[in-house]
Formats: C-alpha cells, structure tokens, sequence
C-alpha cells in the first residue's frame, strides 16, 4: 500500500513558459490595484467632510466669522468678540473714564433702539409677550407713549429719532406734495427716501452722534439711508421685506461684537410685522397675535444675546412702537371725497386715513374748503384749513401740509372711489365689508397709544424711589421744568415755542396723577389698572411703589434728548423737556 505522499508525487504539473504569467494571477493583480484606488478615494471623501467640520468648529470658537451687514461699514476686515474669550489684548485700564469693560473688551455706553412697527400700548395685557413684560421687569415702563399728529409710521418714527414735531421736521406723513420742490413723497418709493431734501428738517440722533465722533449702526428704520446735514450712519442696512426679527436681532450681535474701534454706541432696528398683519385682518385677529409673540420671542433673544456678553451694566435696550391700531371696515367706513370735490383738480389726497386735500390751483382752495364745510355737517369728519388745525397737533409746516385737511373721527377714512376699490383688492379676505387695520388718527386717541419699555445702566433701578412729579403746593400741577433747547425755527421762519411740548407733558401728566397716594385709589381713566398690574406681576405693588417703575404717559419728541444724554452727547435743538429726562435716568 502506498501513502499519500508517494501518491501526490505522480500527479503531473503543467508550468507556464518562462516571462509569462497565468490569467488568474493577472486578474488577481488587477483586483487588488482597484481596491487600492477604492480605498484611497473612499478616504479622501471622508476627509472633506471633516475638513469642513473642523473649519467650523474654529470659526465657532474664535467668533471669525463675517457678519451679514459687514459690508456697509469700513473695508477692513473686522476684529469679532467671541462670547467666552480670553482677550489677550484687553487693557488693565483705561485713560477714558467713560469706558466699561465688560470682563474682556472696553465698551462705550450704549443703546439699542428697537422700533415695533403699530404695538399698541395694550397688546402687552393679551397674555402673549413674556419676553416683552420680563424684560419690563428688570427695567422701567411708560403707561403708554403718545405718538406725534399724524400717528403713522414715517413721522413718528423720525419724531423718535429728532425730537421734533412732524410739523417741525417736515416727514409730516407717510405720503405728501411739497409746493416749494413741486414734487411729491412717498415712503415706498426708494429713491425718495435715498434723497436728502426729505430730511432735512431735523437731525437724527444718528447723525448727533456721528458728528460727535460716535459710531452709529441702522438697520430698515426710516430715513437713516440718507446724507441728513451731510452725515449718514457708519452701518447702515436698507429696507427690505421679509427680513425676520431673528435675522435684525443677529445683526444687532453683530454690531455689539466688533472691534472697539469700529463698534457702534447707537444701534437701531426697525421690525414691521405686527404692523403689517393688523393691516389685512384688522388688530384683534390671530394673524397679529401671532405677530406679537413673533417679535416678543426676538426681543427675548436680543436680551439673552446682551446678558451672554455680559453687558447688560453697559447696554441700554429701548423697546418703542410708533403708533397704535384701530379696526375698521372697506366700503362700510369710507368718506367717498370725490362725491364732494372734483379730484381731479388735485395734486392728490394724502396722509390716509386723513384727507389732506392739495388743489393744483390755489384759487379752488376756498371753494373747495367750502363744499368740504357744508358736506362736514353732522359727520364723523371736521375739515381745517391748514392755519386752523387744532394747536395741539402741532401741525404748521406750510410747505408739506395740505392747504384743507379732513380729519375723520376713528373708524372712518378719507379716500376715493377708485382708491377704496383697489385696497380692497389688495386685502385678503373677500368679505362684503371686510375688516383691516388703520392708524394716522387723532394722536390722544386711546387706540393709538404706543409702547415704551426701557431696561439698562443708565436708568434709575425700580428699587430708588422715583423723584416727584411737578407740582405746586395745593396738589396741582406746575410748570416747573425748562425746556431742553430753545425754541425751533419752521420751515416757513416762524418759531415753534417748546412750550407747547412742556404744556403738553404736564397735561399728561396732571391727568395721570391720584388725589390720593395709596393703591386703593383709582387712577382716573384707569377702568383696567388691576388686570393691567396683574399682567406685569405687581398687582400686590402699592401705587407709591408703582410709581417708582411705571410713568405717566408721555409724548415720544420727548425721547431724542433723554438717548443724547444718555450718550453723553449735544442735542441738536428739539421739542423735548428737561423735566422728562429727569424721572427715568441716574
């Protein structure tokens, strides 16, 4: 028997010829070059993606990442904080005693002016704004602001910005006919608003600080992308739809976040939403609660973003709206002006809802202001000439005024019949008489109270008693304030006395205060005062105590001297008190 080895031995082995391989080896051969090239290619794919990851994680850490907004400022490339740093080239002091440090960078006193565009003064008491009311809380508050005459968006927020009057500053409403430059304004028109002799007629507070050598950054608000007295804002972001209050809140960041050099002291951001949704659906909607909380959730943001670089001892946040709201209806509450007067021997009919009537012939003035007159009888709407208007409007620029104003009483509007059909075919709803928004009414008018929050260093804390309010020794209220400037020249040479703002502020005033000092007493008018307490969480708060954190109602040309000072800067001359400022600040 033979073994297997013996056996394996006798089986005949074929080789290849010399030089030359066998088939299967060379396919061998090829498989593994492939899965070489495979490999490779797989790890250089995984690389990229971990490449970038790691590029983001350092553009996380270090804070390099350029901003949105970047682009309207200087051309160098800016230095950004991050939120955690340690700044080797922080300074152990300073020369200038007005700089704070904020643990890691030096930072001038600061402002962030947020305008919400129509928040009425009681959607704070809907339930719906707890960023809005915390934020109240750890500062002070107005019981309402009063906006200027006409109460619509373009006037009143560069009577914000200036301190004046619209009749003063010459923005006297959204939509006007100038006789002296023959040409008319309208605040969608871009071009319009890019021209300086619009603005002329006050001087923003971001062209004060410019000129004081200050740093200013805008975004959206009116007026602010023009050259006003030969100065525009160092950032300044135009107006554009559909920008999210979290997009305007990054950029605000932003701003806060560069170098010192090139860092802002004034800040302004302009945020239209709760303004835009009354306007369809009218201000007791869903659609504007909606809005509301929309905005109340970026203004939360915003605080949180100044509390994580630690500077809320540095940064003063001023929330402001510019009007109110008031429901009315199409068709229902028209004043159908072309059934009275020939339109079509108009420049136009502007400051809707208001009927400013500007006649292309100065001879069909008086006739027409008589037809108006006799047509007004029994009404909801009085007609002024110009020179007429009640004073306490202050509304005296010749040049911008329509020479017959028609003033409606709320919820009516002036327009024509082809106007009124074409908004109607711009609103949503498809009712017979559907229900929209509308402001530019008479200013005192509770429906177009603003609001006017305030939280920051420079205002005096809710724990130090507030100073008393002017009064004479019977209880009564006195002048006893002096105006912050002197009297401001109108357009047409005349002088506008800011007496009549003083007047105004302690009217308000007066009317606000209670015989009595204690919580049991009522103020007058204030039908809703507990439930409004209650919203704010100080119901239990005694009237002395509330009057420590919450001020009578003021007029908003009162706002432009009190951001200068706090600013440290000169104002220009304004219609605004010095009494105002007093109450609120250190």
């Amino acid at each position: 028997m033979r073994s297997g080895r013996e056996k394996t031995s006798l089986v005949p082995v074929v080789s290849d010829p010399p030089g030359r391989t066998s088939d299967t080896q060379q396919r061998q051969e090829e498989r593994s070059r492939h899965l070489v090239l495979v490999r490779r290619v797989g790890l250089f794919l995984l690389l990229i993606p971990a490449g970038l990851l790691l590029l983001c994680f350092g553009a996380y850490v270090y804070g390099k990442a350029c901003p949105a907004g970047s682009t309207h400022g200087p051309h160098a490339v800016p230095e950004y904080l991050s939120l955690y740093p340690v700044n080797k080239h922080h300074p152990a002091s300073t020369h200038d005693q007005r700089l704070l440090s904020n643990g890691t960078h030096w930072f001038k006193p600061t402002i962030i002016l947020v305008s919400l565009d129509g928040f009425r003064a009681d959607y704070l008491d809907r339930g719906v704004t707890p960023e809005l009311l915390h934020i109240g809380r750890q500062g002070l508050r107005a019981d309402y602001m009063i906006p200027s005459f006409p109460s619509s968006t373009f006037p009143n927020h560069y009577s914000i910005a200036t301190g004046l009057y619209p009749g003063v500053h010459g923005m006297v409403s959204n939509e006007f006919y100038d006789t002296l430059l023959n040409d008319s304004f309208s605040y969608k028109d871009t071009k319009k608003n890019l021209e300086s002799r619009w603005w002329e007629g006050g001087e923003p507070i971001w062209v004060t600080a410019e000129k004081q050598g200050q740093i200013s950054a805008i975004n959206m608000w009116p007026g602010s992308t023009a050259v006003i007295r030969g100065t525009k804002p160092t950032y300044v972001v135009p107006f554009r739809y559909g920008v999210s209050p979290l997009t305007k809140v990054k950029q605000l960041t932003e701003w806060l976040d560069l170098a010192q050099d090139k860092r802002p002291s004034f800040l302004a951001t302009y945020m239209p939403e709760v303004d835009s949704a009354a306007h369809q659906v009218g201000p007791d909607a869903k659609q504007v609660n909606d809005a509301v909380q929309l905005v109340d959730g970026a203004l939360g943001e915003l605080w949180r973003q100044i509390g994580q670089r630690n500077l809320t001892h540095i940064v003063n946040l001023m929330v402001v709206s510019d009007h109110g709201m008031a429901a009315t209806q199409t068709h229902k509450c028209a004043i159908y002006i072309d059934d009275i007067i020939d339109t079509t021997k108009l420049h136009g009919i502007y400051g809707w809802p208001l009927g400013g009537v500007q006649p292309r012939d100065n001879a069909d003035i008086l006739p027409m202001y008589h037809k108006l007159k006799r047509a007004s009888k029994g009404q909801p709407w009085t007609v002024y000439l110009r020179e007429n208007v009640p004073e306490r409007f202050h509304y005296t620029h010749k040049s911008r005024i329509a020479p017959i104003m028609v003033i409606p009483e709320l919820p009516y509007y002036v327009t024509t019949h082809a106007s009124n059909l074409f908004h109607a075919k711009e609103l949503t709803s498809k009712e017979e008489f559907p229900v929209f928004g509308a402001h530019g009414y008479d200013n005192l008018h509770p429906l177009m109270r603003a609001t006017f929050l305030a939280a920051g260093p420079a205002f005096r804390s809710r724990n130090v008693n507030a100073p008393p309010l002017p009064s004479a020794p019977d209880g009564s209220v006195s002048i006893q304030g002096r105006v912050a400037k002197g009297q401001v020249e109108a357009d047409d040479g005349s002088r506008i006395s800011d007496m009549d703002a003083m007047q105004d502020y302690l009217d308000l005033v007066r009317n606000a205060l209670v015989s009595r000092p204690d919580h049991t007493t009522p103020r007058p008018g204030a039908k809703h005062r507990a439930e409004y307490d209650a919203i704010w969480g100080e119901s239990h708060l005694s009237e002395a105590a509330l009057r420590n954190i919450r001020h009578p109602p003021f007029e908003n040309v009162e706002l432009y001297a009190m951001m200068t000072r706090i600013l440290d800067l000169k104002p220009a001359p304004n219609n605004g008190t010095a009494e105002f400022s007093r109450w609120w600040l250190q």
